[in-house]
């Protein structure tokens, strides 16, 4: 009778234990689902504002494109052989003017004029050229004559200028107005880029 006592009593702690066992081993798996779905629903999270991040950044990128959009009209020098420039102009209070050609032992003269408005308070003038031989003169006037600047590019360097004008509403007179730009090539061998940038 002991013996059987013993017996029962030893199979019904393994059963205690097989049980607690199982038990712990649920309550393991019910925590590893738990740490999986909340992971699961952070990346989820994650994907979802990175998606609203570049929805975002989509539509910023649209609107300053939108913004960006230019008008492009192509001419010629008056003068001589040179490659086709070109006048971009921009939408609402935003304008541009890049120029650029080419010489190949030119001697030959370009000018026109860049319109700056009421509206204007910003004004960016880019000029970049080289030459291998010869010489560029770039020249750039105000409105009312006086010289803006007055550049020129040889085969001594490469020339790089860039200047950014804020226009205060007691200097408006100065800077409104039609801007004259002169460029000149003497027996040269090189280019250059002019730009004006408005807004």
């Amino acid at each position: 009778m002991l013996l059987i006592g013993f017996t029962v009593q030893a199979q019904t702690s393994q059963e205690a234990q097989k049980q607690k066992q199982e038990q712990l081993e649920q309550e393991k798996q019910v925590r590893e689902l738990e740490m999986k779905l909340r992971k699961q629903h952070l990346e989820q999270e994650q994907k979802m504002k990175e998606l609203e991040r570049a929805y975002a950044e989509q539509a910023r990128e649209a609107s300053r494109e939108r913004s960006r959009e230019r008008s492009v009209v192509y001419a010629r020098p008056s003068t001589g052989n040179a490659e086709p420039y070109y006048i971009s102009f921009g939408q609402e209070n935003q304008s541009q003017l890049t120029i650029r050609n080419s010489f190949d032992g030119d001697t030959d003269s370009a000018e026109g004029e860049f319109d700056v408005d009421e509206s204007t308070t910003h004004i960016r003038c880019t000029i970049n050229g080289k030459a291998n031989s010869g010489k560029i003169t770039i020249k750039i006037l105000y409105p009312g004559g006086k010289v803006f600047k007055d550049l020129s590019i040889t085969s001594s360097a490469q020339i790089s200028f860039s200047q950014s004008l804020t226009i205060k509403d007691e200097e408006k007179k100065k800077y409104v107005g039609a801007w004259t730009y002169k460029v000149t090539a003497d027996k040269a061998e090189g280019s250059y880029t002019l730009s004006f940038m408005t807004h």
